[in-house]
């Protein structure tokens, strides 16, 4: 049985593309893992655990919070109701 991303990881992989830059060519991959993360969390859990993953990664620096939730929004473009 799959398991959910764990949340650490997923917020490892925004911090790295807050650090970088969102252009910057490494930030364009962290972007891919943490698409990747998103479509197992999905597959495990769909719109709840997607859901979960996001209000963690949010809630561990609410004043980051906003800026987190665009970088994973377009991550997860698609995966989420009324993002794509």
């Amino acid at each position: 049985m799959k398991s959910l991303p764990p949340t650490a990881s997923v917020l490892a992989l925004v911090q790295a593309i807050e650090r970088h830059g969102s252009n910057a060519p490494a930030a364009l991959a962290f972007r891919s893992a943490l698409r990747r993360a998103g479509m197992e969390a999905d597959a495990v859990g769909g719109y709840q655990a997607l859901d979960e993953l996001l209000f963690a990664v949010t809630d561990a620096d609410p004043e980051r919070a906003d800026a987190r939730m665009l970088i994973i929004r377009a991550a997860w473009e698609g995966l989420l109701p009324g993002s794509g």
